[in-house]
């Protein structure tokens, strides 16, 4: 519980920071790339655990050091990733970034989707939102076995979006009874 209050002091303590600047684009995540969490175990199939520093996680969700046996190339940033869900359950990671939905301003949410070489994929949602409402989302991308592509999910708030000051959340959930892994999350704002 106490990891949960600070990740809340440090979002709503750097939203006022990132309000105030608005000419900054990149809104800072914490964990981006799941590096945090260090795993002294070897690379593999076991080498995981049901956390991630800066994360809410759902169930069957965490971190994990993979081997080359689960992705051959390796992982898009560092040696870790989240996994979220398995054969028996969909898991989701959340997020609430320190920042709010503004006036006539396009949101970028970018993140790696992978797909484990020894593990069924059967599919993930990502979207950004604020409070209860999906801004935008996408669950289109199906990579190879053993391989990670980049989800790129655009929201524009037009002059007066309904959620407007609202807290930006990332949310990414799988689906049906697999795994999908996630790496190199970023968020960014341009005023248009």
């Amino acid at each position: 519980m106490k990891r949960y209050l600070l990740v809340l002091a440090i979002a709503l303590g750097a939203s006022v920071w990132w309000t105030a600047s608005a000419q900054d684009s990149t809104i800072p995540i914490l964990n981006p790339g799941f590096e945090d969490d260090v795993l002294a175990c070897a690379p593999g199939q076991f080498c995981s655990q049901y956390s991630i520093t800066g994360w809410l996680c759902g169930p069957q969700s965490g971190t994990f050091k993979p081997s080359t046996v689960n992705f051959p190339t390796g992982v898009p940033g560092g040696v870790n990733v989240a996994y979220i869900g398995n054969s028996s359950a969909t898991g989701s990671i959340l997020q609430v970034a320190p920042a709010v939905v503004r006036a006539s301003t396009t949101y970028t949410l970018t993140l790696s989707v992978g797909h484990r070489a020894d593990y069924a994929f059967t599919g993930y949602v990502a979207a950004l939102m604020a409070g209860n409402a999906t801004l935008a989302y996408d669950s289109s991308l199906s990579p190879a076995p053993g391989a990670f592509l980049t989800d790129v999910i655009v929201y524009n708030s037009g002059a007066t979006p309904p959620q407007l000051g609202h807290a930006l959340t990332i949310f990414v959930k799988s689906l049906g009874s697999g795994q999908v892994e996630i790496d190199n999350v970023s968020l960014s704002a341009t005023p248009q």
